[in-house]
């Protein structure tokens, strides 16, 4: 009788977890449970909460469910991944938190793929990051778990494995989206650990002054101004993001850093590109250091280009640290923009900002220019 007991009690609590578990999934039909049918070649906006399949014209494939198994046969897959898509859409997400995507994958043969999770249309914006686009499935199963934050959300989201250019028969099983809650804030240690292996860290202009700036960076005496943001007809001005910045140099650093409140004007921007704009703003305030005349060796001024709204998504166009001496001269400043992985692995944009979310984008694209910047430092120092 008491086995008997113990046994129902344990079916009940297993049902009740694989219920939970079923319930965190933010997609429908994970395990393909319930799935027969697979919606192929849609028309526009993909169907929401279902699984589909998109294909290029020039694509022979066809898409099975067979033992709660997703099967893509893919006989001739156009010439490039996006043209062959298993999608599910219309999902929901919420700002401030962090998710982990997970699925079950093999193929017929050993190949990549891409996998995209992000916003349909517009800018096509991939939440999980450039760097978690490609992945690799081979002929035994194998689980992959790409976990990201989501600072800014959109009207409709979008999961795609993207499957072309290679013809191989390939399987999915068990995609799950969970919400992990709350992003949480990483110490300031963490936030600023130096990644020795970064490739295109930023692009630095060369100077002839450098070398003593590097050779003097511990010694010398900082002032930072008011980070300077700027769209082709706006221009704004933080005191608490300069601040939040020279904090971070003294207590990494232990440097001489102290904050200016009052700003400087690099008037209005001009320039046909990014560098033209780094050039053109860097003379400016060049020019209105030397009028300072102040007990410093080295000014820094924070500035954030960002570009015209595009369907309501505001974007980072580029992050410029002007780093200049007392004679305005450049001795280590440096711009960086989305052909940098820093800058890519920031998520440096936002849907629809309200005043609370623009404040947290520029703190983001700040944290990422202090990061390259102690990166240049280091890796100046240490070669």
């Amino acid at each position: 009788m008491k086995t008997n007991y113990f046994n129902a009690l344990f079916f009940v609590v297993m049902l009740f977890m694989v219920s939970i578990g079923h319930s965190q999934n933010v997609l429908t039909d994970g395990d393909f449970s319930v799935t027969t049918d697979i919606i192929s070649n849609f028309d526009g906006t993909p169907p929401a909460n279902v699984w589909s399949t998109w294909q290029a014209t020039n694509v022979d494939a066809n898409a099975v469910v067979v033992n709660n198994e997703f099967n893509y046969q893919i006989r001739s897959a156009g010439n490039h991944t996006y043209e062959v898509q298993l999608v599910q859409a219309g999902f929901s997400l919420v700002p401030g938190h962090s998710y982990k995507l997970s699925f079950d994958v093999k193929a017929d043969a050993n190949r990549a793929f891409g996998v995209f999770l992000g916003e349909h249309s517009g800018n096509w914006t991939n939440l999980i990051g450039s760097n978690n686009y490609r992945q690799y499935a081979t002929t035994d199963w194998r689980t992959i778990s790409i976990e990201f934050d989501v600072f800014t959300v959109f009207p409709y989201h979008k999961l795609s494995f993207e499957l072309g250019s290679i013809n191989t028969r390939t399987f999915f099983d068990n995609v799950i989206l969970f919400d992990k809650g709350v992003i949480k804030k990483s110490s300031g240690s963490e936030l600023n650990t130096l990644h020795k292996n970064i490739s295109m860290q930023g692009f630095r202009p060369e100077s002839s002054l450098g070398q003593e700036f590097i050779n003097s960076y511990k010694e010398s005496k900082f002032i930072v101004y008011p980070t300077i943001s700027r769209s082709i007809d706006t221009t704004t001005w933080s005191k608490s993001l300069s601040k939040g910045f020279a904090e971070n140099l003294k207590s990494e650093d232990n440097l001489n850093i102290n904050l200016n409140e009052n700003s400087l004007d690099p008037g209005e921007l001009k320039g046909e590109s990014q560098y033209d704009f780094f050039n053109n703003d860097m003379e400016r305030l060049g020019n209105e250091i030397k009028l300072k005349k102040e007990n410093a060796d080295y000014y820094i001024i924070p500035e954030i280009v960002f570009e015209p709204k595009r369907q309501g998504t505001l974007f980072v166009f580029g992050i410029h640290i002007f780093i200049l001496n007392n004679a305005g001269e450049n001795v280590f400043s440096f711009l960086l923009n989305s052909h940098h992985e820093p800058f890519l692995g920031g998520k440096l944009y936002a849907y629809e900002p309200d005043e609370k979310e623009l404040e947290a984008l520029k703190k983001r694209s700040l944290e990422v220019g202090i990061r390259v910047f102690k990166l240049m430092v280091d890796n100046e120092i240490n070669n």
